[in-house]
């Protein structure tokens, strides 16, 4: 039985609520895109009967009832919920560890520079909703472990000559290859940073804490699955179809309009996510730098100095542009400098990597026109495609793609080694 002040709240509630805010907030168990008197009914469901509850909102995510954000439900719940009532929604909760929060608002998507690519305009307002966003890139050990947890199931992945399909679809749907895999394409299995040694796999000794690569898409989706049942929350996609259930609270990939929001960090106008310049040097990113582009300004050229004399490929640890300085011991790179000073390359949300390492996997199929169609609300691509969008530029890259704005994209199949990818989780 519920509280009686929950009750007697109620009946206050339907003078005073107010005019709700946008879908993914909290309280809002109807999915209507409103916080307001009609989520009273699904909330008692989501906190009385949860089974019910999936049943009449089966495209709802219960967790939106969790409005003292403790990760339960239950009748602590209450009195927040009333609160969200009365004021139309609640803030976001905070961010998970080791994500940020991006902000629901508007930005300019697009290149503002005028650097002529075709597929970087018109430059078109955008508003997203809120979301966390991975700090970092996700590492080796984050996808080993998640590997490990996949297999522990039963019937979620198969591996073949070391390299890792979902289980069921033969070499269809490659997910990435361990170093285990054959040289050469399409498995490289040289350029892989994960291990397998038949029943288990592990991150390579020194590269735990490098982004993953030879990744695909499709393998990249399925991580973001894993993590959410491990979490023990929705999934976002279903790997039948490979669709995304934007209303769950689950982990997924980012759609190319969140990444380059989170990657501008608030502010308009950015060729490169830091704030306070619009050139790029070797101190805030890892790529090739060239005297042919006119905005790169490191005084060193070609691969970045700390990783550029080891065998591809030249990753460097999540989070080292932090504007610390480094050492060679610390983080064990194959050739002089013995420190190196960084820049803080975190951009003003606190995301790390927007420019260089890896090439980011997205959600949406690539459109090279999509822009002049784009919708104005939570644009998540074409419908259908041939490729997947890539974002970030990576370390064997030139300058240019490293900008905010610069789009790539390839067949989702591909698993290559320079790229990787972060996850997303809509903010309740």
């Amino acid at each position: 039985m519920l509280p009686r002040n929950f009750a007697v709240a109620l009946i206050v509630l339907a003078a005073m609520a107010g005019p709700g805010l946008a879908a993914g907030t909290l309280g809002d168990l109807n999915c209507d895109g409103s916080v307001n008197v009609f989520d009273i009914d699904a909330f008692v469901l989501a906190l009385t009967d949860p089974a019910a509850y999936a049943a009449a909102q089966p495209d709802c995510d219960r967790l939106y009832a969790d409005c003292n954000c403790d990760g339960e439900i239950n009748v602590f719940d209450i009195d927040p919920f009333v609160l969200c009532l009365v004021s139309g929604g609640c803030a976001p909760c905070p961010p998970p560890p080791g994500m940020v929060l991006i902000p629901a608002g508007e930005f300019q998507m697009g290149d503002s520079f005028s650097e002529a690519i075709a597929d970087e305009l018109p430059v078109h307002a955008v508003l997203v909703d809120a979301l966390y966003m991975d700090a970092c890139e996700v590492t080796n050990q984050q996808y080993a472990e998640a590997l490990n947890w996949a297999l522990s199931q039963g019937g979620l992945i198969a591996v073949a000559d070391g390299v890792v399909y979902q289980h069921g679809t033969g070499t269809t749907y490659p997910y990435c290859s361990t170093n285990s895999a054959p040289t050469g394409p399409p498995h490289y299995g040289q350029y892989s940073r994960i291990t397998w040694d038949g029943s288990t796999f592990s991150a390579v000794s020194g590269k735990a804490d490098h982004p993953m690569v030879m990744v695909s898409w499709y393998g990249a989706v399925a991580y973001c699955n894993w993590r959410s049942a491990m979490a023990g929350r929705p999934l976002s996609y279903d790997l039948s179809t490979w669709t995304c259930n934007f209303k769950v609270r689950g982990y997924r990939l980012p759609t190319e309009a969140e990444w380059e929001k989170a990657a501008r960090g608030g502010a308009p106008g950015r060729r490169f996510p830091w704030s306070d310049q619009d050139t790029i040097q070797h101190t805030r990113a890892n790529y090739w730098s060239s005297s042919g582009v006119s905005y790169d300004t490191s005084p060193t050229r070609g691969f970045h100095p700390c990783w550029g004399a080891a065998d591809n490929p030249l990753t460097c640890p999540v989070g080292f542009f932090s504007g610390a300085l480094q050492y060679a011991a610390d983080w064990d790179w194959p050739g002089p400098p013995d420190s190196y000073q960084t820049a803080d390359a975190a951009n003003d949300y606190g995301l790390y990597d927007m420019a260089g390492n890896v090439w980011e996997w997205c959600h949406d199929w690539y459109g090279s026109t999509y822009y002049a169609t784009s919708p104005y609300e939570n644009p998540r691509g074409p419908a259908s495609g041939s490729y997947r969008v890539l974002r970030g530029g990576c370390w064997y890259d030139y300058a240019d793609s490293c900008r905010v704005a610069y789009r790539d994209y390839f067949v989702p199949t591909n698993r290559y080694y320079n790229r990787g990818f972060r996850c997303v989780l809509p903010a309740r």
